[in-house]
This record gives C-alpha cells, structure tokens and sequence, in this order.
C-alpha cells in the first residue's frame, strides 16, 4: 500500500511540473507562417520599452534555425519597427559598409538565409555587426589606411612601423604567433594600450571603440588561443561593441542575429560569466528580450534517441506536446508564475556546451523546430 501511495505521489508531481510548464507552451505554425496571433500577442507584451530583440541559433550549420529566426524577423521589422539589424560578425567593416558581403558566409552564403537578405534589402533595414574579430575583406583593406587617417587628422603621434605591422597582422590574425611573430605582436599590444590612454583617442568614442576590439582580436589571436581564455575576452568585447551601438544610436531598435551561447543572459560558469548575453544586460538592464531557437531532428539525430530524450523528465524535449510540430515556450513567463524554475536544471540542445541547465533563466523564450535541415549553399559554376 505504501509503494502505491509513493508512486502515486511521484506521479501527481510530474503531472503538476508538466502541467505548470504547459501552460507556457505554445504551438507554432509551419515554417512558412511560424508566428501565431498568440504568440505574437506574447511576444508584444514583452517587447514594451524593449529596444533590443536577441534571436540565437543552436549551430550556425543548422539552416532551419536561420529560416526560423526569418519569420521572427519578419514580423519584428513589419509590425514592430525594428530597422536595424546587428549580426555576429565584424563590428569595424559593417559600421562603415553595413553589407552582407562583411558577414560570415554560413549566413551570407546560404541558401536558408537567401530570403532574409532579400527582405532586409526591401524594407531598408540597416545591417551592423558587434564581433571583435577583424576577419573580412573590407578590414583587410581599410583597417590600417583608416587607422593612419584618424590618427594623422587628430595628430597623435604614431610610428609608421605600427600601421604596417597592423595591416600585415589583420591579413594573417589567424595564425597570428607564428607568421607576425610575438615580438611584434606585443610590440601591438602597447601600442593600442598607448593609444587608448591618449586624451584625443578618448574623446573619439568611435576611434575608442574600434582599438579597444582591435586589441581583443590580437589578445585572443596570440596570447590567448585556448577557448578558456579567448571565449571571455571575445564575449566581453562583443557585449561593449553592442552597447556602442545601441547607445549611439538611441532612436534605433536593434535586431541581434548570433549564436544561442553567447547571449544566455545570465553568467555561465563555463564561459566564468562572460557571457556576452549576461555582460550587455549588466550594461544594458531590461532594455533586451532573449529568444533561442534550435532545430529537433536533425540529419545525424536518431528518431529513437529523440523519442527516448522525449521521455526523459530531466530533457526539455519531455515538455513538448509532440516532437512532429513546432513549439514556443514562454520561459519568462514561466518563472514569473513559478520562481522556482529559474533555478531548475534540465537537459536541452541550444548549445551552450553544456548538457545540463537552467534554460528557463538564460532565455525568455524558447523555440523548437521539429524539422530540422543543416545549412546549405548553391553549387558553384565551374569556369
């Protein structure tokens, strides 16, 4: 009699977890018109006084994720008048260029971005990017020449050794120690510090910004390669090129396109709370509304793992209605009607290299695509 009352006990408490959860949830239409009027009636709520809409993918080879976040985007430039839109990727090129062609190519390239692109095109929204990395063409080839320009303009005094030693290092950033070399490399690193303490360099919040990226891109690529050290500067450098953004730019509302890992809102141990999510909310409190996406089957996912983890009471994947549809779940929602969730753990898949945590406190909704697809680009011609 006692193992019945027990097992009925454990069973009503799943039955009250699921049940709590499940009011929360939110089924979302197929992929070519995602956002129903109750969500978009959800996500109005929570976009009041909200200058900034983080949109993360799990991978940036899931292709379905990009197609996902389309439709969020369609709907935030439509009827909300976002009209401006600050990708993962070089913070000094799309400042002055704010082309597709200065964004990392498994966005720019792929097929499941290609209507993206031709909507931002069409209403005029504006592409900025936030990342420290000085990784396209246009930096290539501007980076110095407009560094020597500022620098002569202001008269501030430079050595022409360092812009040459800063064109030759953002033409070979990646393999940084062993073609520039760690003399010049920390002959770089005091140089940017240097300037960074100069009056007429900090009175330039633009020029300002721009060398303090700059000597994060050179910190990651020689001293600190190892993913512990360089993930923190990165995400730390990120959060302040966002911030830039936003507050110079006080009449705009900004779309962020990234990776579901760096804009978790709260600090992550992995990362020993660096998150860029996390550091631009501590410089930036309630002004950003955080909603993660990730795809559910995937190509190299088997449908009975899948099925198992469905039935699993520590996945996320335990909370969904069923596997064969598309879902929203309104985790802040969720925690302002249960506090209690904020700190409850659970397995999930929007890759924050983590397999176990408290997903509800890190995003404000949570997005599954149940048919996932890996990014994909159109075959090139041969000559």
């Amino acid at each position: 009699m006692r193992k019945i009352v027990v097992i009925l006990f454990i069973a009503l408490g799943l039955n009250s977890i699921l049940a709590q959860v499940d009011k929360n949830i939110h089924a979302l239409d197929s992929m070519q018109n995602l956002l129903t009027t109750d969500v978009k009636d959800i996500i109005d709520s929570n976009l009041i006084d909200k200058k900034v809409v983080f949109l993360g993918e799990a991978q940036h080879n899931f292709g379905s994720d990009f197609l996902a976040k389309t439709e969020f985007i369609k709907y935030l430039v439509l009827e909300k008048g976002y009209k401006d839109i600050a990708f993962e990727s070089d913070f000094f090129a799309l400042y002055f260029n704010h082309n597709k062609s200065d964004l990392f190519y498994f966005w720019s390239g792929s097929i499941q971005c290609k209507a993206l692109f031709e909507f931002l095109k069409e209403h005029n929204v504006t592409i900025w990017g936030f990342d420290n990395q000085l990784y396209s063409i246009y930096t290539q080839n501007n980076f110095a020449i407009k560094l020597e320009g500022f620098l002569k303009t202001n008269a501030i005094d430079f050595d022409e050794n360092f812009i040459k030693t800063t064109e030759f290092y953002i033409k070979n950033r990646k393999k940084a120690n062993k073609v520039v070399g760690k003399d010049n490399l920390a002959y770089l690193l005091r140089e940017v510090e240097r300037l960074l303490k100069d009056n007429k360099v900090n009175k330039d919040k633009l020029w300002f910004q721009f060398l303090e990226s700059y000597k994060s891109d050179i910190l990651i690529n020689s001293t600190h390669k190892s993913n512990n050290k360089g993930i923190p500067i990165r995400d730390r450098q990120m959060a302040k090129n966002l911030d830039f953004l936003v507050k110079t730019n006080p009449d705009k509302k900004f779309i962020v396109w990234l990776a579901n890992a760096h804009m978790a809102k709260h600090e992550y141990k992995f990362m020993k709370g660096q998150t860029m999510g996390s550091q631009f909310v501590n410089l930036n409190p309630d002004i950003s509304y955080h909603i993660a996406v990730s795809s559910v089957f995937m190509q190299w996912r088997k449908p009975k793992w899948l099925d198992k983890m469905s039935k699993d009471e520590n996945n996320l994947l335990h909370f969904l209605p069923s596997l064969d549809n598309n879902y929203f779940i309104d985790s802040k929602q969720l925690i302002n009607d249960n506090p209690e969730y904020e700190d409850k753990e659970y397995v999930g898949m929007f890759n924050l290299n983590k397999h176990k945590t408290n997903w509800f406190k890190h995003f404000d909704a949570l997005v599954f695509i149940s048919k996932g697809e890996a990014v994909a680009y159109p075959e090139r011609k041969l000559d």
